[in-house]
């Protein structure tokens, strides 16, 4: 029997076991958490047609996780596909933009949609080290504006003013 080495190799092969690919244990959690929240969902109660504006409490939460779900489902499917190669450790600066969000949301419920997002399109390119206000200005003020139209005038979404509306 002739020497061969992807035969060798096969045979070296037998005894250990695939290893998951780490995008695919990734997009797993991301199912879960689809899973979840879905789950949650179920517990949001119907509006009434006058106040619903089209669209139920729980239509675009779910959209959203359809669409997250898809995009898992692809990345699980196409990790077997590609080798799995170790990763870098996260800069630092993916756990700080990471703890604007939430500094985000108290801004949401305090001066409103707007001009959160506008806030947030304003500071986080700061973050990322951006300093060329020429661009960060009027992505800070166009882009949530055309967020907000979409979602207001396409959409029908009311958001509720904030508790600071009345200054």
């Amino acid at each position: 029997m002739p020497d061969n080495p992807e035969s060798e190799g096969r045979a070296a092969n037998r005894g250990v076991a695939a290893r998951i690919p780490h995008d695919a244990i990734a997009g797993a959690g991301v199912l879960v958490f689809c899973l979840v929240v879905y789950l949650v969902t179920l517990t949001f109660k119907q509006a009434p047609a006058v106040i619903a504006q089209n669209v139920q409490p729980a239509t675009f939460p779910r959209m959203v996780l359809v669409v997250m779900a898809v995009l898992a489902g692809i990345i699980i499917f196409r990790s077997f596909n590609i080798p799995d190669t170790p990763q870098k450790r996260l800069k630092p600066m993916v756990w700080l933009s990471a703890t604007v969000m939430p500094g985000f949301v108290v801004v949401f419920y305090l001066l409103g949609i707007l001009p959160a997002m506008m806030l947030l399109c304003f500071f986080l390119p700061l973050l990322w080290g951006e300093r060329r206000f020429r661009f960060i200005v009027p992505y800070s003020i166009l882009f949530p504006l055309a967020v907000y139209l979409l979602f207001v005038t396409v959409l029908k979404v009311h958001f509720e003013p904030s508790p600071l509306a009345f200054w």
